[in-house]
């Protein structure tokens, strides 16, 4: 397909698109400001209910303005090897991007777009912070041009040794189709709902201690509605765990309907060296990654999932995270709910020779519980005094109980094992995640001691990828400074492309 090198307007319903990612931004990331304007908004309005819907209407119509001044303003071309944009209503920035340099694409066709013919197209380069290059409403057949001329646009540094096996086959070969009762699984194994489950049982604790007391009437009267809502020849006792019982099952049930709405349809495709997802019910999505872009794969298996005895997995390429956390920049090509037999397809697919079945993890030291026990045990302490000195019931010590076993459950899920030039790390509480890359992908090391780890002669391992960081804890620090020398081995010795 060629391209015109003339400059290049989205399609006007972009706007629609650019209003809807506001308002899911200003809901989901910031709620607090925006509840807290709502509340002054009903609390003013009915002093001057004029002024609030003039101040409402002024405030619509200005939106509309710079959505629309934002879409005229915004233009895009192909030009030279590379995708230039330029955008800004006040500000103007000019962005050029090759094709060379791009890591990740998604091509989505929501509903609103469909029916034109028209997608958009969300373009990531190694390294950046954010979606580089998102074109909102532009031509299906020119977003997928723009696609496969991406991901198939090669580094002219590329090492021979690299190439993917298999990577010559333009064939297209499907490595994993999710059913409508693997979602479902997915859905209901989310961790959100325990903590969401823990959460609702506070609230709901603070309810029964707050009940008689003069000063929160609102509490009392919550409680009372909720009894009131159950049948009558429920006992009182069974009310809170009915309660709890029935948020869960609702948490669930959406997280279920969210799973459904988002990979409905889930198709893996592997073509030559690339990774192709296709998802989506009401909004149709297609992400693509190349494999020399995947700088770690991570797997999680919560206690509910444990019990279905599937994994969760998603490819991570380059991109921003916080220090030491494990997911780090976004655009991870995500596979869930994976059977035993599909997760060893994939890992083989992905880390071909990898003797998954029959890895051997090495221990961190049990010195790794002292500080959560020590932590913890003040806290009981604090918690101690408080009963003793006010009215909080003896009972709550009794939360403490599970805290000794599932410390030492956390230290023996801690683990790392080094198999040839790849890494894998274990971790987890109840359920359990592992971690696993290519030592070439290292880009720095850290070995480091606490003065209670330097008396024992143990010491922490950080490791830093393109795509986050991760932390081996409690190794003697022989073995550290042994394992980051076999790491920076790798590292120099290796002719792999780290893109």
């Amino acid at each position: 397909m060629t391209y015109s090198s003339d400059w290049h307007r989205v399609s006007p319903l972009a706007i629609i698109h650019h209003g809807l990612t506001f308002l899911r931004q200003l809901v989901g990331s910031n709620p607090g400001p925006l509840l807290g304007l709502v509340a002054g908004t009903v609390a003013f309005a009915r002093e001057s209910p004029l002024m609030i819907a003039t101040t409402a209407l002024t405030l619509v119509l200005l939106g509309v303005v710079m959505a629309v001044m934002g879409w005229l303003r915004f233009l895009y071309r192909v030009h030279d090897g590379a995708i230039q944009v330029q955008q800004g209503v006040f500000t103007r920035h000019k962005l050029t991007l090759a094709f060379e340099r791009i890591q990740n694409v998604r091509l989505e066709r929501p509903v609103y777009l469909r029916p034109f013919g028209l997608a958009r197209l969300t373009i990531e380069s190694a390294g950046s912070a954010s979606e580089e290059v998102h074109l909102p409403g532009i031509p299906l057949a020119e977003a997928e041009g723009l696609r496969d001329r991406a991901l198939h646009e090669t580094p002219s540094r590329q090492a021979p040794e690299a190439e993917v096996p298999g990577a010559d086959s333009p064939a297209s070969q499907e490595l994993l189709r999710r059913r409508p009762s693997d979602l479902i699984i997915y859905g209901i194994s989310s961790p959100a709902i325990l903590w969401g489950g823990a959460i609702a049982a506070s609230l709901l604790g603070a309810l029964t201690r707050n009940m008689g007391d003069a000063r929160n009437q609102q509490a009392e009267q919550a409680m009372n509605t909720l009894l009131e809502a159950m049948p009558g020849w429920l006992p009182d006792f069974l009310v809170l765990p009915l309660a709890i019982l029935l948020l869960l099952l609702l948490m669930a049930l959406a997280s279920m309907t969210m799973a459904l709405l988002r990979y409905q349809g889930y198709q893996l495709f592997r073509e030559g060296e690339r990774y192709r997802v296709t998802s989506g019910l009401v909004t149709r999505r297609e992400q693509g990654i190349r494999h020399q872009r995947i700088q770690h794969l991570h797997m999680a298996q919560s206690f509910v999932a444990r019990l279905f005895r599937r994994h969760h997995l998603s490819c991570h390429p380059i991109g921003p995270s916080l220090p030491d956390q494990p997911d780090g920049g976004g655009g991870a090509l995500m596979a869930p709910s994976l059977t035993p037999v599909e997760q060893a397809r994939i890992i083989e697919a992905l880390y071909p020779g990898l003797d998954w079945e029959n890895l051997r993890f090495q221990q961190v030291s049990a010195r790794f519980m002292l500080p959560r026990f020590a932590f913890w045990g003040l806290l009981a302490v604090i918690t101690a005094v408080w009963v003793a000195v006010s009215d909080v019931p003896a009972w709550t010590l009794a939360l403490f109980l599970p805290v000794p076993p599932l410390i030492l459950l956390n230290w023996r899920r801690q683990g790392w094992c080094l198999q040839g030039e790849r890494l894998i790390l274990r971790g987890g509480l109840i359920g359990c995640h592992y971690t696993l890359f290519d030592a070439y992908r290292v880009q720095t090391l850290r070995l480091f001691q606490n003065p209670l780890q330097r008396h024992a002669g143990l010491a922490n391992l950080g490791i830093r990828l393109g795509s986050g960081g991760f932390r081996i804890p409690f190794i003697p620090w022989g073995t550290g400074a042994r394992l980051m020398d076999h790491l920076l081995w790798q590292v120099e010795t290796s002719r792999a492309p780290w893109l």
